[in-house]
């Protein structure tokens, strides 16, 4: 999905498959923001087609990609494609002004892309979410691997806690989870803080170390949640997870345990 200054692109598809995208010569202006959600193969094509658009008018346009692709697949593996360079570079290639990445998954992104910025909503959004849950001292912010204590823990808040998971190399299945750093006061309620979820299988193991060591409710802030989250266990009823509180940077279905937190691109561009 595209959306020019605000405004969504209208695409279409002929029966053979190709896309067909409605001209859009109102929208442009000398300066241009372009919002870019993936959600298959087909938007990287309609991404060139508007762009290519916007160049035949020698305008300025700034890329704002809510969930970079292919971001899982940042570095070359025996049998296995570089695809995220692949990806980065189509992009640089379009040459937009800047290139704003919502909570990058990888790193490697920001190494990749040119004239890129990343942005990390969650930061924000964690002392809404506290204030919301009624946060004490008692209670505990938690990070679920090193990676996601890399991005957050640095922001200045007190008494979290930190997991260190391994994963078996062939399967990706967490074969162990440990708290590592912080303890967990008797009632303590805590809030996992990450990039991504996707079935929720992390969360779920941390959630269960969690209750074993006194917690009392346990909260999901992740920026962005694919759909497969639906068919996982993180949202049934007798899921340890109490509510998910995430964006819309992967998908937007109503669920009871979700909340969704609108990223206003213009606050940050």
């Amino acid at each position: 999905m595209i959306i020019l200054n605000n405004q969504s692109i209208t695409t279409q598809e002929f029966p053979n498959k190709e896309t067909k995208v409605k001209d859009f010569d109102a929208l442009i202006q000398p300066n241009n923001l372009l919002e870019f959600t993936y959600t298959c193969d087909g938007d990287l094509i309609q991404l060139l087609f508007v762009k290519k658009r916007l160049d035949q008018d020698n305008v300025s346009c700034t890329l704002w990609i809510n969930y970079m692709p292919y971001s899982r697949m940042d570095r070359k593996i025996e049998g296995d494609l570089f695809t995220l360079k692949y990806i980065c570079e189509f992009v640089n290639s379009l040459n937009f002004k800047n290139v704003y990445v919502v909570e990058p998954h990888s790193s490697k992104t920001m190494e990749l892309l040119e004239n890129s910025i990343a942005i990390y909503p969650a930061l924000s959004w964690l002392p809404t979410v506290m204030n919301e849950l009624h946060f004490t001292a008692n209670d505990r912010i938690v990070f679920p691997d090193k990676g996601a204590a890399l991005r957050y823990e640095n922001a200045g808040y007190d008494n979290y806690c930190v997991f260190d998971k391994t994963r078996n190399p062939q399967t990706g299945r967490i074969e162990n989870m440990v708290l590592k750093k912080g303890t967990i006061p008797q009632s303590a309620r805590c809030i996992i803080v990450d990039d991504l979820c996707s079935a929720g299988g992390t969360f779920l193991k941390a959630g269960a170390i969690l209750k074993e060591m006194g917690a009392s409710e346990i909260y999901l802030l992740v920026t962005h949640c694919e759909s497969r989250v639906l068919t996982g266990n993180l949202l049934d009823e007798t899921s340890l997870v109490e509510k998910v509180f995430t964006s819309t940077s992967m998908m937007n279905t109503e669920h009871p345990r979700i909340q969704y937190i609108n990223i206003n691109p213009e606050s940050y561009v």
